[in-house]
């Protein structure tokens, strides 16, 4: 098993849209149990290539109450532990699956259908609870006791927030969760030390009407990752836990944040706001560290785009996935795979008839930052 030794005593963190979610109730439980599905070989062996030591996967099914139904066990036991394109094998002794509020059916007709079902109509856009969800795979060991989650805060406990009155019922406004799947803060203890993930997947700005209900819930979702890393005073977490993350806590931020900050459909302010915070990485989130790759800056998008193409890590080109370590971290590395079109990996990303589908593995490409590993006072 490969391990943070082989890079010069570095923590590899990453990030992935594996796009392992189906409408069907457990499809993909199903398909994780056959070990021969094309699919899923090139996205594990993407992951094998990249070999994190810990890695966030969005779009993954499993439990809505929390917890694996088999397909993460199978996952990492049918691809990641077996060599795939010839990559070498990894293993992840240490699994979360959080509860999500995707497909978790509310009792009101959130979407003014005349109807009250799912997917509109749950806490999160989800055919069932538990579609959509993300799942945290490390080398490291998962403090389980200290993880912190926002998944039941309430979007109109927020200051300021954007909630559309005049869209939602009261009652509506009144139940309304903020976090479209979970917001969490899940420490990682590596050797004396702990660095905290705080990781999550905003609800996409789009599919909705002139009220623009999904694009203010984006930008507030990404307004409460700063609120977390700000130690907001109004925040409460599952547990009735006050506030944040402390001004001295380590952290990286992990997710799909469905915003880029030039192209797009979303709200700009907050992850301007967020790129630019002063306890982020400013050479990470938009200086030379900032991950990139050759293949990105080769692919054409089917829209015309205004943002730096080597930083896309989106089908559609844009930057849409983000690993954010907080300032007080020493980054070495990052990057984005996306394979030239002469790499012999290249094969990963195109379908049976040579063509960069979403369909061959993902629409979204893997980000990864490597973390010199220290050991300061905690």
């Amino acid at each position: 098993m490969k391990s943070a030794s082989n890079r010069n005593q570095s923590l590899r963190v990453a990030m992935f849209n594996i796009s392992m979610s189906d409408s069907e109730p457990g499809k993909i439980l199903a398909l994780t149990a056959n070990p021969n599905i094309t699919r899923l070989q090139r996205l594990a062996a993407t992951i094998q290539h990249v070999a994190p030591d810990v890695i966030l996967l969005c779009e993954f099914d499993h439990l809505g109450e929390g917890g694996d139904d088999g397909a993460l066990a199978h996952f990492c036991d049918n691809y990641l532990a077996v060599s795939q394109y010839g990559q070498e094998p990894i293993e992840y002794p240490y699994h979360l699956c959080p509860a999500t509020n995707t497909g978790l059916l509310t009792e009101l007709d959130l979407n003014q259908d005349g109807m009250i079902s799912l997917p509109a109509d749950g806490m999160g856009f989800g055919h069932f609870h538990g579609n959509f969800g993300f799942v945290l795979l490390s080398k490291y060991p998962i403090q389980d006791n200290n993880v912190r989650s926002w998944q039941h805060l309430l979007w109109n406990t927020m200051p300021n927030a954007l909630i559309p009155r005049d869209f939602y019922s009261p009652e509506a406004v009144s139940i309304l969760r903020l976090s479209s799947k979970n917001h969490l803060c899940v420490p990682i203890q590596i050797e004396q030390q702990v660095i905290n993930l705080v990781c999550c997947h905003p609800t996409p700005p789009v599919f909705d009407g002139p009220e623009r209900r999904n694009a203010k819930r984006n930008h507030d979702e990404i307004q409460l990752i700063c609120d977390i890393i700000d130690d907001a005073d109004y925040l409460k977490d599952d547990i009735g836990m006050a506030g944040g993350l402390h001004s001295e806590q380590p952290f990286v931020v992990l997710g799909d944040l469905n915003a880029d900050v030039i192209d797009g459909d979303g709200l700009k302010t907050p992850i301007k706001y967020l790129l630019n915070h002063p306890r982020i990485h400013q050479q990470v989130s938009h200086g030379p560290l900032t991950p990139k790759s050759v293949g990105g800056c080769e692919h054409r998008p089917w829209q015309r785009r205004k943002g730096r193409n080597n930083e896309w890590t989106h089908l559609g080109g844009m930057r849409l996935d983000y690993v954010l370590p907080s300032s007080n971290l020493t980054v070495v590395k990052s990057g984005v795979f996306w394979p030239e079109k002469d790499h012999p990996l290249r094969q990963l990303m195109l379908d049976e008839k040579g063509r960069e589908k979403p369909t061959a593995g993902s629409d979204h490409r893997l980000v990864w930052v490597d973390i010199k590993l220290t050991k300061p006072a905690l």
